[in-house]
């Protein structure tokens, strides 16, 4: 499928490489920099310099013959100019771009984005995205890691495996016998530097990371049962005002859970902007590794301590300070992945790279197959995806023996007739079944194929 990326950024490259590895015909496009450079050395994809929105730039890397279109260079209006004329000049069927000014996607302006007016297929906002993973963390206390699938009747969840548990060297097989009622699959562990797929003779061991699909209404008693008796915290501060910090703070107020939020702010200017755009929320101009700022917002009453400014090293810091001064949980926005290793061994609790959500929700627009979501895994892992099994499909009523799958794809649930059910080797795939799938990186050509429709 021949792919246009414009921009050669972080996200860029990462888009670039994993598509190319899954046999995308990929060409990225940007401006000369080191970091084009870099994509040209190691990737295998064509590179094009120059502007990403003129249109003899996009001429020259195949824009005539291009299947998608995925604009994420630095500016918002590059991206839009650019999707314009793939969809104006080239009739390129999909463009995605990435957006970050909140003005573009509020209100009204939000009807913007349709082909008689400004054509974009796709609009990854990073920023309400990132807002959106770390306020479902807020409401899953217990877990680090969780997304919503199956119109909200199922949860993938990520936590840790500590003393609390009391199954631990039981095997899947045997946790299942147990808890026959519990309608929750282990899909795969993180042990140490290991990243691998559940069988039913695996055993849970101390400090194993589990990943599981689980049925909402089963969340909080699997969760307990591996000794997460974790409550909803009553008070949460954010660190960090921009959009963001700002987007996260709309969300917990608009939850109505009754959750006392601080939010601190440096800049004075955009703290009075998300003072008088906030009801319930209080906002306090001053620096979030001041500890007479952390002291009057009562840093040691907090449940979660949310460090989201721009900056990492305030992020890391401003997270040990509330840790130091008693605040439970301490979540921090990391955009240097190299640093997400070192972090839990410091004390903290939780780490969010917006570029690994920013890819997901773009590998969740590009796919085909009738995907309807996907979120990558342990970085270049795998992916967990959500797709409606089509009439066409080859997996139609078939089940999992006469499909012969590999062990690196694996089937989580089957949500049909508004019940989950949790597959074994017997049960059959029907049409228009909504399906949750583990794939392993090497593997999800092979579950795109099994998906298609033709």
């Amino acid at each position: 499928m021949k792919t246009i990326i414009c921009g050669s950024g972080d996200v860029g490259y990462s888009i670039a490489d994993k598509l190319s590895k899954e046999k995308f015909e990929v060409t990225v496009v940007d401006e000369p920099s080191e970091k084009l450079n870099k994509i040209s050395d190691n990737l295998d994809v064509k590179v094009v310099k120059g502007l990403p929105s003129l249109p003899s730039v996009l001429m020259s890397a195949g824009a005539k013959e291009c299947e998608i279109l995925i604009a994420v260079t630095k500016s918002d209006e590059t991206n839009m100019i650019a999707c314009q004329i793939g969809h104006s000049l080239f009739e390129i069927p999909k463009k995605i771009a990435r957006i970050r000014q909140q003005d573009y996607l509020r209100g009204e302006w939000q009807n913007l984005y349709t082909k008689n007016d400004l054509p974009i297929d796709a609009i990854i906002s990073p920023e309400q995205e990132v807002a959106n993973a770390f306020h479902r963390r807020i409401i899953s206390p217990g877990t680090i890691d969780m997304v919503e699938l199956s119109e909200k009747q199922l949860k993938l969840i990520g936590f840790n495996c500590d003393n609390n548990c009391h199954h631990i060297g039981l095997s899947v097989r045997e946790l299942s016998a147990k808890f026959p009622d519990y309608l929750a699959n282990i899909l795969f562990i993180f042990r140490g530097d290991k990243k691998f797929i559940v069988n039913s003779s695996t055993k849970i061991e101390k400090d194993d990371l589990i990943y599981m699909v689980v049925e909402t209404q089963n969340l909080k008693d699997v969760l307990r049962e591996f000794g997460h008796k974790e409550v909803q915290a009553q008070k949460i501060v954010i660190i960090g005002g921009g959009n963001i910090g700002f987007s996260l703070a709309e969300l917990i107020e608009k939850d109505d859970k009754g959750i006392s939020t601080e939010l601190i702010e440096i800049n004075k200017e955009r703290a009075e902007f998300v003072a008088s755009n906030l009801n319930n929320v209080t906002v306090t101009n001053g620096d979030g590794l001041d500890n007479q700022i952390l002291d009057e917002v009562n840093i040691a009453e907090a449940g979660y301590c949310l460090a989201v400014t721009e900056d990492d090293e305030v992020n890391v810091l401003a997270s040990l300070l509330a840790k130091r001064a008693g605040t439970n949980q301490c979540m921090a926005l990391i955009n240097n992945s190299s640093y997400t290793s070192l972090l839990s061994n410091i004390g903290i609790d939780i780490t969010i790279d917006p570029k690994l959500i920013t890819i997901s929700k773009i590998l969740e627009k590009v796919r085909g197959g009738g995907i309807m979501s996907d979120y990558s895994i342990g970085d270049g892992f795998g992916e967990v995806i959500e797709a409606m099994i089509k009439k066409q499909s080859p997996l139609c009523n078939k089940n999992l023996k006469e499909l012969n799958l590999p062990k690196s794809i694996r089937i989580a649930s089957i949500l049909r007739d508004n019940k989950i059910i949790i597959p074994n080797s017997s049960t059959i795939f029907k049409e228009n079944d909504d399906v949750v799938f583990f794939a392993e990186t090497q593997y999800i050509n092979k579950l795109e194929k099994l998906l298609s429709t033709y």
